[in-house]
């Protein structure tokens, strides 16, 4: 419980900066601010296209291309270069803007990335990404458009646009650091929540991962699908209320204990209900509090009805039953996947949500009840 209350504390520690930082930010996806500041240079200089170069959080000797522009942008996107490598290499490693008249004549010009991509480069300007003397990456802009050459404006206007555009990139990689530690200690806090119960170690990831595969499918957007995803990650986060000798029974819970543990909907609220700030929480207290609620109103803790229930709450309860019914306990064998598909349908539209079942069992027949093919096709959709 000690290690719980730890990981509850580190997780209400990141929530708050991230909303520190989310009110600092108005663009907060981290792939549309590369795009953005890109879209904005090219535009702005009249360039026919260009590459954003940041270097690799992975690998720190690489940098790789996070935004491309122009005829050939999707075979340049995530084209890795050594640090030091070709015009850009020299722009990130020595800080210093180049405008290069003709790219193929000059000593450092490696033309793999034209290779790669068919584009054919003449002219380029190149800008590093400095904020407080570190270089975060380089803006390339490629072949004036109307006239042969860029110009000496056209640099000046470029490093003045990539000055106020390394801060941006900046806050936006903060962001998106905070970010991943956030989910990552949620994810841990839940890891430690299914471990009290050997039978369900890896359930709320699993839930989590089935939920936003249903999520991608209802059509909710990016940011809906996080919200989704730690939601669902934390539905069952009320179980720390539970005594261990209740939550590890091995026999079949006896009334007053199945009593007992529905209450892990109300207890999960009320801690979800104390972190701050609030308006980052909605979403998890209320899948917390209804994630057992039925659309026939036979579910707790509110016996709540149809559209009564949250969104979120009505996917989750899905994607918790699915994975509860193929789990194998002391006193009962999983259903396999199919089976525990087919008691789903026989429920839709009674307990579940008729369209979040269909999303479901249509992604379990596309690739055929085999997880590892779903995992492979869906893994963006919750890897978020």
């Amino acid at each position: 419980m000690e290690r719980i209350a730890e990981l509850e504390g580190k997780v209400q520690e990141l929530l708050t900066l991230l909303d520190a930082s989310k009110q600092l930010n108005a663009n907060l996806a981290i792939e549309e601010v590369f795009q953005n500041i890109l879209l904005q240079m090219v535009e702005v200089v009249g360039a026919e296209a260009g590459t954003l170069w940041v270097t690799d959080d992975d690998e720190k000797e690489e940098i790789k291309a996070v935004a491309a522009f122009g005829p050939s942008s999707s075979t340049i996107l995530n084209i890795k270069l050594k640090k030091d490598e070709g015009i850009v290499g020299k722009v990130i490693t020595e800080g210093q803007a180049q405008l290069i008249e003709n790219a193929a004549a000059d000593p450092n010009w490696t033309n793999r990335v034209d290779h790669s991509s068919g584009f054919v480069t003449k002219s380029m300007i190149t800008v590093p990404l400095i904020v407080k003397d570190t270089v975060l990456g380089a803006l390339q802009l490629l072949n004036k458009k109307h006239t042969a050459f860029f110009t000496e404006q056209d640099m000046r206007l470029a490093e003045a646009l990539a000055n106020q555009s390394a801060l941006a990139l900046q806050n936006s990689q903060m962001y998106d650091a905070l970010y991943k530690m956030f989910v990552s200690m949620i994810k841990t806090l839940a890891k430690v929540l299914d471990a009290r119960d050997p039978y369900t170690a890896g359930h709320s990831e699993r839930v989590a991962k089935y939920s936003v595969w249903i999520g991608e499918r209802l059509g909710l957007g990016l940011t809906m699908r996080e919200e989704l995803y730690k939601a669902a990650l934390l539905h069952d986060i009320g179980k720390i209320g539970i005594t261990d000798e209740v939550l590890r029974k091995p026999e079949r819970l006896t009334f007053d204990e199945y009593e007992l543990i529905k209450q892990h909907t109300v207890i999960g609220a009320d801690i979800l209900s104390n972190m701050e700030p609030k308006s980052s929480m909605v979403y998890a207290i209320e899948t917390a509090r209804s994630h057992h609620e039925r659309l026939d109103g036979s579910g707790y803790p509110d016996a709540l009805k149809e559209g009564d229930i949250p969104l979120f709450a009505r996917i989750v309860g899905v994607a918790d039953t699915f994975d509860a019914m193929t789990t194998t306990r002391s006193y009962s064998i999983g259903l396999s996947y199919r089976e525990s598909a087919a008691e789903l349908l026989r429920c839709r539209g009674t307990l579940f949500d008729a369209e979040i079942v269909d999303a479901f069992i249509s992604i379990l027949e596309e690739c055929n009840y085999d997880f590892d093919d779903c995992d492979i096709e869906h893994e963006d959709e919750y890897k978020l």
